[in-house]
């Protein structure tokens, strides 16, 4: 109940966020532009007047100074009369005039601003209402159907790109003009002084800054087009044509006729992790061979440990999303789904401050946020549905065994490609090139399986999908997870024995051989390039840097607080009398007493910096940090994480590894910390001579990096392969 409520709580708060950015700060834009509308009406109308009132004005006091130049004339204005002659008023009115046609030229300028500010704000509420309704609409009838999921989203998708670009037009639009009317209205300010004018200078840097920010918002919206269309995804693997495979072609085509499915375009074997179908572009490597149509990839080493009912259960599983509405869905929603995700991510990055953006980028996550649910739901009776069909080519039994024992193969097929990846020396040899997949099977005859119950909580990997726990999908396949079932799903594979997969290939052996081969020849090429990349970042540290406390600020400051005490305390002295301390001579001891402490403090503040300004803040060396605040180096290595944070106080903070000792550090170190609990060390400092926050941080970032680098290049250990070999988004695993 506590999640629950948390949930919608905060469920709530994000509804009111969405509102506030994308419906509430149009209206308050609106209402500002009312009010500026207001404000320029009457400043027109005043100007006018004005115009008008000074003009006949002029004219009449011109004809008295024609006639009388010195005649004396009493003028009313705001305050007392004022009295001038005739030609000094003719100067001054017509100064005035020039001033009120001035006025009048602004006053003009602002008025179509206000509309600017007005219809921009009403074209961003309108796109965020529509965009808001359409989300709603489209989020509730895709709860509906499949058939309506997709129909909806086709809409959607169809309708947002321009939904947003009218949001971020309208309020880019909205928000320079109300900038601009600011910015222009300074001009009618009696008392524009210098910071007036440094005022209105920074009310026309932020409507160029907005322009700009605008102009790169609407670059950035194409992205939303761009990426509609799903790019290529990447496999390892290679193309078996049905003379390599006459034995899987027809096993294939045969679940396929019984199942009336799709029959694949492409069958593609690899030692990738998992089974699964796809309609979208496949990019094969090393092949660089592009791929297009129905394709079904199967792992070989789940095929040499899989028996012919569990195969026949999967693949007729996979071939399920080849049939019915499954297909429509795999080629028209899947990918173009997450194109939009992709393009809505990368608009998120392109944000980077720019705040005409940010509503359109809530309004984007909001709107596909309202079809996870609908996809989850969706994607789980895709699945469940999938593995009736593909249990229908063998037995719910079989069905359900596949799944186990698919789970209890990962591990295994994750340690021997982890430890080929890392060039073990019974793989790293070109004299014979080793049977990964004939190693998978060697070691789990040798070892037996891990234990399969914890695995059932597991959801098998995709990376668009959303697949329900296996433990679920067996259940729904009404079969009981019984000591029967555990035993056919972990039998050992019998030494000697032919598998299923040798008679569905002409030689099973070598194209797991090659397989094999193209795995290990990408490792060696992946290990070269790391190799290369630890040694350029070892070799961009070989040398130790020194860096120093940034004193030299505080001690001018310590100086001139010195020289204020000072100075305060003997004008206090000299200048009593003024000060109207009279002959009080206790409250002039007193207050030069105290000033007199000031300046001392500050100054032997000032010289006990100066003192220590020659001694290392810190060393920085390959091998680990010296301070001279702490009695021990930190060893890179021991470092799990930093932080440099010039916010309030400069400090490099460390945070260390469980098993590294933690240091102490010198009692007079005021300013620096050791949190054993949390085995953080704070090196507080006033700041890095010669060094900003962000250029010191990255320093500390090379030496860190390269020092874990070294230790790697020592131990010979590249970086380990993730399990899943397979990249890219798929339309259907089991």
């Amino acid at each position: 109940m506590g999640q629950t409520s948390r949930e919608h709580r905060a469920r709530k708060i994000a509804s009111l966020r969405l509102a506030a950015w994308v419906l509430f700060l149009p209206i308050a834009l609106i209402s500002l532009g009312i009010w500026q509308t207001q404000r320029a009406a009457e400043t027109l109308e005043h100007s006018r007047r004005s115009s008008v009132e000074l003009s006949t004005t002029l004219a009449q006091v011109k004809e008295i100074a024609a006639s009388n130049p010195t005649a004396m004339l009493t003028f009313q204005g705001a305050g007392e009369p004022t009295s001038l002659s005739a030609l000094v008023a003719v100067s001054q009115i017509e100064e005035a005039l020039s001033q009120a046609g001035e006025e009048l030229e602004i006053s003009q300028i602002r008025r179509p601003l206000v509309w600017g500010t007005i219809g921009g704000a009403v074209l961003a509420f309108i796109g965020g209402a529509l965009g808001l309704m359409a989300a709603g609409i489209s989020g509730i009838r895709a709860r509906a159907s499949q058939r309506q999921l997709i129909t909806s989203f086709q809409r959607l998708r169809s309708l947002l790109p321009f939904i947003l670009a009218t949001v971020v037009i309208g309020f880019s639009i909205g928000v320079i003009s109300a900038t601009l009317f600011e910015a222009v209205s300074m001009g009618l300010w009696a008392d524009f002084t210098t910071g007036s004018a440094k005022f209105f200078a920074v009310a026309v840097v932020l409507a160029v800054i907005a322009a700009y920010s605008a102009f790169m918002a609407l670059r950035g919206l194409k992205d939303v087009f761009a990426l509609f269309t799903p790019e290529p995804l990447v496999a390892a693997g290679r193309v078996i044509e049905e003379t390599e495979a006459p034995g899987l072609w027809r096993f294939v085509r045969s679940l396929a006729e019984r199942q009336k499915a799709l029959l694949p375009d492409t069958i593609i074997v690899g030692l990738g992790q998992g089974f699964f179908v796809t309609e979208s572009p496949l990019r094969l490597w090393p092949e660089d061979r592009l791929v297009t149509g129905r394709s079904l990839y199967l792992p070989a080493t789940y095929l040499d440990l899989l028996d012919q009912a569990e195969i026949a259960a999967i693949i007729g599983h996979e071939l399920a999303h080849f049939s019915g509405e499954d297909t429509t869905y795999s080629q028209q929603f899947t990918p173009i789904y997450a194109g939009l995700w992709r393009a809505l991510a990368a608009l998120g990055r392109a944000d980077g401050g720019r705040f005409v953006l940010y509503p359109a980028v809530k309004l984007g996550f909001h709107a596909m946020q309202r079809f996870d649910h609908a996809v989850g739901h969706w994607s789980r009776l895709r699945e469940f549905d999938a593995d009736r069909n593909g249990s229908l080519l063998a037995t719910p039994a079989d069905a359900a065994s596949a799944l186990i024992r698919t789970g209890i193969i990962a591990p295994a097929v994750s340690y021997v490609l982890e430890r080929a990846y890392a060039g073990s020396a019974d793989t790293d040899s070109d004299d014979a090139w080793p049977d990964l997949v004939a190693q998978t099977t060697e070691l789990v005859t040798t070892n037996g399986w891990s234990d399969p119950m914890p695995l059932l909580a597991d959801r098998q990997p995709h990376p668009t999908d959303s697949h329900p726990p296996t433990i679920q999908r067996i259940s729904a396949l009404g079969v009981e997870i019984g000591d029967n079932l555990l035993r056919r799903a972990t039998r050992q594979p019998q030494p000697g024995s032919r598998s299923f997969a040798d008679d569905l290939f002409s030689d099973w052996a070598e194209l797991c051989r090659l397989l094999s081969r193209d795995f290990i020849d990408n490792a060696r090429i992946m290990r070269d390039r790391r190799h290369e990349v630890l040694e350029k970042v070892v070799a961009g540290v070989s040398q130790e840097t020194v860096v120093y406390d940034n004193v030299k600020p505080m001690i001018w400051t310590m100086v001139i607080i010195a020289m204020i005490f000072a100075g305060f305390g003997l004008t206090v002295v000299f200048l009593s009398g003024q000060l109207g301390l009279g002959y009080d001579e206790f409250a002039q001891s007193l207050i030069a007493a105290i000033t007199a402490v000031g300046a001392v403090t500050s100054l032997l503040y000032a010289a006990f910096l100066y003192r220590g300004a020659a001694r290392p803040l810190m060393v920085l060396t390959p091998d680990g940090l010296l301070a001279s605040r702490l009695d021990r180096p930190i060893a890179w290595t021991d470092v799990a994480g930093y932080a440099v944070d010039a916010s309030s106080r400069f400090a490099l903070r460390l945070w260390l590894n469980q098993d590294a000792p933690l240091p102490e550090k010198d009692w007079r170190a005021i300013y620096s910390k050791i949190d054993r609990r949390q085995r953080i060390v704070t090196l507080g400092a006033l700041g890095i001579k010669g060094m900003k926050a962000a250029d010191f941080s990255a320093l500390v970032g090379r030496y860190h990096e390269a020092a874990y680098a070294r230790e790697e290049l020592a131990a010979a250990m590249p970086h380990p392969l993730p399990c899943d070999t397979s990249a890219g988004e798929i339309d259907g695993k089991p």
